[in-house]
């Protein structure tokens, strides 16, 4: 009898260890889409309002949401920067929703004329908390791609889309005479700086909250 009370006890031990083995539980977001494996991020000199500076590595610690666009957009960013905003105000208002509170950087993909001050009172506007940074034309150009965001400037001559050879540039009077057509996308960055996942539109507040409080405690 003593040894069938043992042979059953270690029986359930196993089990309890095949159990604690098995597959976990899959991850489900509503819009978002997350990486098989985070994506490691090469670091970033920003350009920033502060005398210091900003690195990328700056945002290591926190959950980031990363959007890039520039401050003479006229539709895209406001709108997306203005949903962003919404997000925030829910998750301020109601804390529990999400484990971690994330950080929002606007990365202007128009150093030439976005600068940074300007920069942080466009992204201020519409969240105290969201930070607006730049950097040189080529480094946002490879941190963009790094990230998968896609952009492109349009020229337009008498009304038309001017094609221009980016390495012969645009025709002399028309440097500043340009709009950046840009992806609307959304990109997370873990806390190790890594990007985990992307939101792609249409994008909704309370969405967006849920897919991040999963992907958060998921993590």
């Amino acid at each position: 009898m003593k040894y069938h009370q043992i042979g059953t006890k270690l029986l359930f031990a196993a089990l309890l260890l095949l159990q604690g083995c098995g597959p976990a539980e899959p991850l489900r977001t509503e819009a978002a889409t997350v990486l098989p494996q985070p994506k490691a991020i090469a670091d970033v000199d920003f350009h920033s309002h502060s005398q210091e500076g900003m690195r990328l590595s700056d945002l290591k610690g926190k959950w980031s949401l990363v959007f890039f666009g520039y401050t003479r957009c006229p539709d895209v960013c406001p709108t997306e920067l203005f949903t962003l905003a919404e997000m925030m105000r829910a998750i301020e208002g109601n804390p529990e929703l999400v484990s971690e509170l994330p950080q929002v950087l606007f990365v202007s993909v128009d150093p030439q004329r976005d600068e940074p001050e300007a920069l942080q009172q466009y992204a201020g506007y519409y969240h105290a908390s969201f930070l607006g940074v730049t950097a040189e034309q080529q480094a946002v150009d490879r941190f963009s791609r790094s990230m998968g965001a896609i952009y492109e400037r349009v020229y337009y001559l008498n009304g038309k889309t001017l094609i221009v050879d980016p390495e012969e540039g645009p025709p002399e009077g028309l440097e500043d005479s340009y709009l950046i057509n840009h992806s609307a996308t959304i990109f997370l960055l873990n806390p190790q700086g890594e990007m985990h996942a992307v939101f792609s539109t249409p994008h909704q507040p309370e969405v967006m909250i849920r897919d991040l409080a999963a992907i958060q405690s998921h993590w």
